[in-house]
This record gives C-alpha cells, sequence and structure tokens, in this order.
C-alpha cells in the first residue's frame, strides 16, 4: 500500500544508509524530514519572473535532499505527499544560511553557488529552521569530518 504513517521530525542519525533507493529507506535513516515550502530566488544564476512559494514533504538523505511532491493543495503531514520521490539533490559543497528577519524567523537559504541557484525555505517554526540549518550544515560538507588542525603541512 502507498499510504504511510506521517513522518515527523526525526533527529536519529544514519551517517551511512544502507539502502541504494531512497524509496526503500526507513524514516529512521532520515536525520530530519518534514514539511517545507520552498521558493526559487536564483535558477542558473538568473531570478526567475514568477517564483511561487512550492509545498513539499522533503527528506535529508545522507547528503541529498528528497522531494516529494504535494498530492493536494492543502495538508502537511506526510500523507498528504506523494510516496515516490519527485527529485533527489545532492548538497554537498552548497552554503546553508539562516535568515535574520523576525517577521520570518522560520526562513533559511540554500545555496549552489557553483550552479548559480539558490532557494528560500519556510520551515514553519523557528526551531524547525535552525534544526534543518544544522542538519544541511553537515550534509553540505559532504559527511566528511574534520582533521585535526594542529597536523603540519610539508608542501
Amino acid at each position: 500500500s502507498d499510504e504511510q504513517e506521517p513522518w515527523n521530525l526525526d533527529s536519529s542519525y544514519c551517517e551511512s544508509p544502507e539502502s541504494d533507493s531512497p524509496r526503500d529507506v526507513a524514516a529512521s535513516q532520515f536525520p530530519i524530514q518534514g514539511f517545507l515550502r520552498r521558493k526559487t530566488i536564483l535558477k542558473n544564476g538568473s531570478k526567475p519572473r514568477v517564483a511561487p512559494w512550492t509545498r513539499y514533504w522533503v527528506a535529508l538523505w545522507g547528503t541529498s535532499l528528497i522531494y516529494y511532491a504535494a498530492k493536494s493543495l492543502r495538508g502537511q503531514d506526510r500523507h498528504h505527499f506523494k510516496s515516490t520521490p519527485g527529485k533527489i539533490v545532492s548538497v554537498v559543497g552548497w552554503m546553508v544560511i539562516r535568515g535574520d528577519n523576525p517577521v520570518q524567523p522560520d526562513v533559511f537559504l540554500l545555496t549552489d553557488s557553483d550552479k548559480g541557484n539558490s532557494y528560500k525555505f519556510q520551515a514553519g517554526s523557528q526551531l524547525n529552521a535552525h534544526l534543518w540549518s544544522q542538519h544541511l550544515g553537515e550534509a553540505t560538507k559532504g559527511g566528511q569530518k574534520q582533521g585535526p588542525t594542529n597536523l603540519m603541512s610539508f608542501e
């Protein structure tokens, strides 16, 4: 059955998902997931003529964002979104910027400087925006741990 239990934000983390396909990944393998609204700010270095807010169920899987399109115009629970991913985007090398607008404390930006793409996300609360920013910040580094800073270079 395509009907799944609604998923909530989940802070449990699985560093290396065992599955090759996000469709097969259990919800517990997503460090964070939930309802987000996304607006395109820049696409290939250009500002789009029309930039509506688009609703998605988004899950972070390793270093990729998985987008599930909405089934209906309303609803913010998992079952209001398709069970098959619409797109999967690697965020390695991207930048995450927390918004500083007090009118929109639940906003953060995700920018791919190499391709000239920038997206604004609305997370529904300041806490959710903080959690998404934190997890995405780790994912943009490619999951690589920082080495010790006291090593000498002989180049």
